[in-house]
């Protein structure tokens, strides 16, 4: 803490603490008179003597005491200030922040980061559901440093780290008439109860493109932005179909007695899974490492053929 001293007061509190000159000296690293200038300029510049030098040494005047005082609390402080800052600096190395759309964050990735965190407690995960669109700024202003998204099209500026295909898929109950079905036809949902996700989402967008292809109309049950009340739909009402992807439910479909089968339209499979980071930036040190997992569940979630 030497160096947020000003100098001649951290020389005066090791003379005082040592008793004489040539004693501060050895620890300091300065001759007696160099050392001796500062004591007399800090004396100088408080204009009252600081110690009071006998044959035997130099002891503390009442001025000298109470400055000693205030120089210790001040090194105090500034210890106090360092570890606060080390250890906040110690903190954000070991947070991490992943940004992605909310079917990522429906299970697949409370799972994954679940056995993550088992291996690493010492590191703070902060997961932000964002939109695609969202997902990329804040790969771009620094903002997280993973993004996980379903995509069309490259975006300029990140880098792709993983690519796999993320098709639309056709969730329900297991004993609903259709899940005997190999594939399903999109002409099939009009006779049953339909969940539909937010018309921002790539899932969305491309199911009312490839029924708008095929000439058919769904009126939904129900549309929400929200994954999780969708799935639970699916799960209590008999004959619902929710258009899904499968990496969004995958770890949770025999749990619940569901299926998610392939639709097929060709449109549908389309879509693509992308986890992505920062182009020009490679990660290092606990975020590599975490992406490096995250992308090793992502392949073994891929929906069989």
């Amino acid at each position: 803490m030497r160096k947020l001293l000003e100098p001649s007061l951290y020389y005066f509190s090791v003379v005082a603490q040592s008793g004489s000159l040539s004693a501060a000296t050895e620890s300091l690293g300065l001759t007696v008179s160099a050392l001796s200038r500062h004591i007399a300029k800090l004396e100088g510049d408080i204009g009252v003597p600081l110690f009071e030098r006998h044959a035997r040494g130099m002891v503390l005047s009442h001025a000298g005491r109470l400055l000693l005082r205030h120089a210790q609390r001040t090194l105090s402080d500034a210890q106090a200030v360092v570890e606060e800052i080390q250890g906040e600096e110690r903190r954000r190395a070991r947070k991490l922040v992943i940004a992605c759309t909310e079917g990522f964050a429906f299970d697949f990735l409370p799972v994954a980061l679940g056995a993550f965190t088992a291996r690493h407690p010492d590191v703070t995960l902060e997961i932000e559901v964002v939109t695609s669109e969202r997902a990329n700024q804040m790969l771009l202003a620094g903002e997280a440093a993973i993004a996980l998204a379903f995509s069309f099209k490259p975006e300029a500026g990140v880098a792709v780290q993983l690519t796999q295909p993320a098709p639309v898929m056709a969730l329900m109950r297991n004993d609903h008439p259709l899940a005997v079905q190999r594939r399903i036809a999109l002409k099939d949902l009009t006779q049953w109860p339909v969940l539909l996700q937010d018309k921002g989402t790539t899932n969305r967008q491309l199911f009312d493109i490839a029924c708008g292809v095929e000439g058919v109309e769904i009126v939904p049950l129900m549309s929400s932005r929200y994954v999780a009340a969708l799935y639970r739909f699916a799960q209590v009402v008999p004959r619902a179909i929710m258009p899904s992807g499968y990496v969004s439910v995958a770890n949770r479909l025999e749990p619940d007695g569901l299926v998610a089968l392939p639709f097929d339209n060709p449109l549908l499979t389309q879509r693509r899974l992308q986890v992505k980071t920062l182009a020009g930036r490679a990660l290092d040190g606990i975020a590599k490492e975490c992406l490096d997992w995250i992308i090793e569940q992502l392949k073994r979630a891929t929906p069989s053929r």
